[in-house]
């Protein structure tokens, strides 16, 4: 009996830790689940908001295929939520002639907002940011600006992709964001290639989660 009793005091403390450790485990996944549904961020309530605050275009020359024309796109990046800290990674911003047409292109730094913080970003659109590889631009579609630039209006569009870390404490969620902003009408100043707008009310762009 005196021989047996250690063994089955050993064998009663391992049954007991392990009982004890398996409760321990589903505590904490528990928990985590709880904090992740709760904090985590939701299609209805996205913590990201753009606005595009102004446009402004200068050197427009459709006789050198648009090479020497620069764009000036001001947008709020904002992050609402009191909890997230936001980063979005570092990306290439294109910009459309009307809806489907790429004409140049910007590639934005990196930047981090923290909860309730936001950062006004001016994107300065040239076909030198693109790199070695530019967009084509159909001869139809600099027929069209060409035309437009008589008329004394354009519109563009600003087409984004973008890669977003949402944190708190440790927990963490990544997204691929896809945002869809508006038309921007803009004036030319006759004969000068120059033109822009300050947008009373911001254009809000549409970010899906």
């Amino acid at each position: 009996m005196a021989n047996g009793e250690p063994k089955s005091y050993s064998s009663n403390l391992q049954l007991a830790l392990t009982i004890l450790g398996t409760v321990t485990g589903m505590i904490i996944l528990i928990i985590g689940i709880t904090m992740a549904s709760r904090y985590a961020p939701k299609p209805q309530q996205q913590p990201l908001i753009l606005k595009i605050h102004s446009i402004t275009m200068s050197g427009l020359n459709v006789s050198c295929f648009l090479t020497e024309t620069r764009w000036n796109v001001t947008v709020l990046f904002a992050n609402w939520n009191s909890m997230l800290e936001m980063s979005i990674h570092s990306f290439e911003s294109s910009l459309y002639y009307n809806y489907s047409n790429p004409i140049s292109c910007v590639v934005v730094e990196a930047m981090h907002l923290g909860p309730k913080k936001q950062r006004l970003v001016e994107m300065q659109f040239n076909r030198a940011q693109c790199g070695e590889e530019q967009p084509y631009v159909d001869d139809w579609v600099l027929e069209r600006i060409r035309k437009d630039e008589i008329k004394g209006e354009m519109s563009f569009v600003v087409g984004m992709k973008l890669r977003v870390s949402y944190r708190t404490g440790i927990l963490g969620w990544d997204y691929d964001l896809n945002p869809h902003c508006p038309k921007l009408d803009m004036q030319l100043v006759p004969s000068t290639g120059n033109g822009g707008i300050i947008f009373d009310h911001p254009k809000i762009c549409l970010v899906p989660l």
